[in-house]
């Protein structure tokens, strides 16, 4: 059996707290081995198991990571210590994934590791802010604030996302069911009248003649378009999962016809982290560099890249935001103001939260008008289509008894 690692913290002679690895065969070993130099083990965790409760934490929705970081910062703020606040959560949540965080945390505190830290290695993949802003509120002297801000981030990209979903489901639900329809009249209609035309051998009209020459060619090529369709699905979603469609969909999002909504949701989202770290009590540079860490676009990273730079030679941040290329004035204008009052970091959520929504409203005007515009056109050329068919067959009729 090969030997396991374990992470250990311990006693020295000295009296000294120190940490390091260790290679055993079990914990008693590791435990035993750990004595006979000497020391005074007061943890000792397998490697093994604390990547698994690591993946295993990572399953946790974003839902659920904000409700457990909420409810963290109501035991704190209710006057209990984080390792009684985080096994009161392992008990509570019915999830063995929920629990295992709890524990992991617990330990890692326990075990001497940070808060930065030890969150950073629960949450950084799929929540890397929230490390940031639960240090931020640490050194400003209020950890249940940091939770609950970064609780609050956490849900306003789900409301963000959920309106997104409900603002796009009925256009194209829209938009399916009219290829549906055409494909059956298609595939089933106009293939029922094709033997009409072949008995009576009248020339179709013109609408017809197109109508079964498409039909035709759907029937014919069937499996080859549908082969087709879903190759084309795979290598967008292996193209999307390593990385090649990234810069083309930031290009088209903060540069393409829709450039102002994308802007505002994109660069909106950054000032309302960057201006939540500020409020926590993070310095403005420290909190630049971590807001940009949450920025899930390579593209607006680099363009901030320049501001953290400016930022650090000196330079006021809203002068900076304003070399970036895009960036929503609004926001630009209220930073100077708050540089001047000293609220910078709290009109910095204001303008980042009035960007979103701006541009969120867009979205729905753009969803309001999308569904029936989309009904009327596609209802218009099915509408047509159908016209087309039954003049068609009308006609043939009309020549069949001449």
């Amino acid at each position: 059996m090969d030997d396991l690692q374990f992470s250990y913290v311990a006693v020295d002679p000295a009296g000294r707290r120190v940490k390091g690895v260790v290679a055993a065969r079990d914990d008693a070993a590791a435990f035993e081995g750990l004595k006979r130099d000497g020391l005074s083990p007061l943890r000792l965790t397998a490697r093994r198991a604390r990547t698994q409760v690591a993946k295993q934490s990572q399953a946790l929705s974003h839902r659920e990571c904000a409700e457990f970081l909420s409810s963290l910062s109501d035991l704190l703020t209710a006057g209990a210590d984080i390792r009684t606040a985080l096994g009161i959560l392992g008990s509570r949540f019915d999830r063995p994934s929920v629990k295992q965080l709890s524990e992991q945390l617990a330990a890692d505190i326990g075990g001497g590791d940070s808060l930065e830290i030890a969150f950073a290695r629960s949450f950084d993949r799929s929540q890397p802010f929230v490390a940031p802003m639960v240090a931020a509120g640490e050194a400003a002297g209020d950890l249940p604030g940091g939770l609950q801000r970064a609780a609050e981030v956490i849900g306003s990209r789900l409301k963000l996302r959920d309106q997104l979903a409900s603002v796009m489901a009925y256009p194209g639900f829209v938009l399916l069911s009219a290829i549906a329809a055409l494909l059956v009249i298609l595939l089933f209609i106009v293939p029922s009248i094709a033997p009409l035309t072949e008995e009576l051998g009248a020339t179709p009209p013109p609408a017809m003649q197109m109508m079964l020459a498409s039909s035709r060619f759907l029937q014919a090529n069937l499996t080859v378009l549908g082969v087709g369709l879903l190759a084309s699905i795979v290598a967008l979603a292996v193209a999307a999962r390593a990385g090649l469609l990234s810069a083309p969909l930031e290009r088209l999002l903060l540069d393409g016809p829709m450039k102002r909504t994308g802007r505002g949701l994109v660069f909106g989202g950054f000032a309302l982290t960057l201006g939540t770290m500020i409020a926590a009590g993070a310095p403005i540079s420290d909190a630049l560099r971590l807001a940009m860490r949450s920025v899930p676009h390579k593209g607006v990273r680099r363009r901030l890249e320049a501001v953290l730079r400016a930022v650090r030679q000196g330079a006021f941040l809203s002068d900076a935001l304003a070399g970036v290329r895009g960036f929503p004035p609004t926001i630009i204008r209220l930073a100077a103001v708050g540089e001047v009052s000293n609220t910078v970091g709290l009109l910095l959520m204001r303008s980042g939260r009035m960007e979103e929504d701006t541009a969120l409203r867009r979205i729905e005007t753009v969803g309001r008008i999308a569904g029936p515009a989309m009904i009327v056109v596609l209802g218009g050329l099915l509408g047509l289509l159908m016209a087309g068919l039954l003049t068609s067959v009308s006609q043939i009729g009309q020549s069949a008894l001449n």
